[in-house]
């Protein structure tokens, strides 16, 4: 029994120094990696960074979230790679970071509809269109299924 309370004892500690490691912070978009820097850019001229989120997740990493005066919100992981992009309901995102088989497969399933937003997850895409419906694409943008 005294072995089980140890246990649970150390899981318990554990979990509090991981959740006291967690930090969030807002900084400014040109505390972003060059890379995060660039995307932006390149993908959303004309728009501007209204406030930057960092988050410091202990063991996991860094991660960033740019809200854009558009209402588009980025998110990056610590080395300044693209994560998700998110524009509110029935707006759409610019595609051209999008992986083309993805962008070829909406225009010609989806004529009348654009992307909201993607999430790039280890091995695959969520795509959610202006209309609501989400689409998962493996990791070279080939069509797996509709999201239910």
């Amino acid at each position: 029994m005294k072995n089980v309370f140890v246990r649970l004892s150390i899981l318990v500690a554990a979990i509090m120094l991981y959740a006291s490691c967690e930090k969030e912070t807002f900084v400014g978009a040109e505390d972003l990696p060059q890379k995060g820097i660039a995307f932006l850019s390149d993908n959303f001229q004309g728009a501007k960074a209204n406030h930057v989120k960092k988050e410091d997740e202990g063991l996991g990493g860094v991660e960033y979230t740019v809200y854009l005066d558009n209402g588009i919100t980025v998110k990056f992981d610590k080395n300044g790679n693209w994560e998700e992009v998110n524009a509110p309901d029935g707006q759409t995102i610019p595609t051209g970071f999008i992986p083309s088989k993805i962008v070829s497969y909406v225009r010609d399933h989806y004529p009348n509809e654009g992307i909201n937003s993607i999430d790039k997850e280890n091995n695959r895409y969520d795509v959610e269109l202006t209309n609501g419906l989400d689409l998962e694409f493996d990791a070279n943008g080939g069509f797996v299924r509709i999201d239910d």
